[in-house]
């Protein structure tokens, strides 16, 4: 047997397949759909939404600059986006992957009512050393709930 490196897969999934692969490695499309909140003319910070479209869920990543944190806004920018993923994107669920360092950003999620789902052990090294990554998850009938 011999093996060729590149960029992206040689061979076809059969389409008896398909269902045993994540939409990402079946469809080539564009995926990211980025929320940029503003004050005045700058740009304080982001909710990108990482779409998984036949499933109806996404991920998301935010962030938002150093000097605008401790005032409410992650909160409010996090609130904002959720809003708009279950009632303008109708997805069923959003996912977030936080590294177990990152106590601010589990405790944003706890508060607007993420759910912990699971633990990539080791999954993220920084700093010499390896660290878990958590996973949550929120549903769209929880945000009703809430």
């Amino acid at each position: 047997m011999n093996i060729k490196i590149t960029d992206s897969e040689l061979l076809d999934i059969q389409f008896e397949d398909l269902k045993n692969f994540s939409e990402t490695r079946i469809v080539n499309m564009k995926r990211k759909i980025v929320l940029n909140f503003m004050e005045n003319s700058d740009v304080i910070g982001f909710v990108t939404f990482d779409m998984r479209y036949f499933n109806k869920n996404a991920y998301i990543t935010y962030y938002l600059v150093p000097e605008e944190r401790g005032k409410g806004k992650g909160k409010k920018m996090l609130s904002f986006a959720i809003d708009f993923a279950f009632n303008e994107l109708n997805l069923e669920r959003i996912t977030a992957e936080v590294y177990e360092y990152n106590e601010k950003s589990l405790k944003l999620l706890e508060k607007l009512g993420f759910k912990i789902e699971g633990r990539i052990r080791k999954g993220k090294y920084h700093n010499g050393r390896y660290y878990d990554i958590l996973i949550y998850g929120m549903l769209k009938e929880e945000k009703r709930a809430g």
